[in-house]
């Protein structure tokens, strides 16, 4: 099988879409002028939903994407939770994980992982007030090959197309939990 490459972003939402997510063209950035959000001081520019976008399909995929070259792909929250926590953490975290149980885990811009675990279980990784679990339809990732996303870990096995397996929210909460405690200690040094 062939690897998938994240950087061309038909090729991306193709296997997006075969891991089924639910996935929308978002806002563009643009040099010199920025999101096409129109907010001077747009926090993720290009990296964010299209108020109202419309789902992506095979059939609307490549028309969509031409439409709007160097849109982010956006894939809502239902299909996974994310749980994002300062790039810190998420970098100790990923570390730890990797040794049993490798999950797909995004670094986004400016500092944050995210790290995918099963439908409704995010709110067992919340152990700092630094976490943001989103979920649900209302909940959304910016997926590479928008701007500033990649991926630390995807969410196929490397080289295939095989989906790696998602695991409950509640199996990363002690790893979590130890890794802010190891860097608050360090910070307070």
């Amino acid at each position: 099988m062939e690897p998938v490459n994240t950087r061309n972003p038909t090729a991306a939402a193709r296997a997006y879409l075969a891991l089924e997510w639910p996935l929308t063209v978002g806002h563009r950035y643009r040099p010199k002028q920025g999101c096409t959000c129109g907010r001077t001081t747009c926090p993720i520019p290009g990296a964010h939903p299209v108020p109202h976008g419309s789902s992506l399909d095979e059939s609307s995929l490549t028309a969509a994407l031409e439409s709007a070259p160097g849109a982010g792909l956006i894939a809502h929250t239902e299909r996974f939770d994310a749980v994002i926590v300062p790039r810190q953490v998420g970098m100790a975290a990923m570390a730890l994980l990797d040794r049993d149980t490798p999950i797909p885990c995004l670094i986004a811009a400016p500092d944050t992982y995210v790290l995918l675990v099963l439908p409704a279980t995010g709110r067992y990784a919340a152990v700092n007030a630094s976490v943001e679990v989103r979920t649900g339809q209302d909940g959304w990732i910016a997926l590479p090959p928008s701007r500033g996303a990649r991926w630390d870990n995807p969410p196929w096995i490397e080289g295939t197309t095989e989906p790696r397996k998602l695991i409950n929210g509640d199996e990363i909460r002690c790893t979590l939990s130890r890794c802010f405690a190891v860097i608050q200690t360090g910070s307070q040094r």
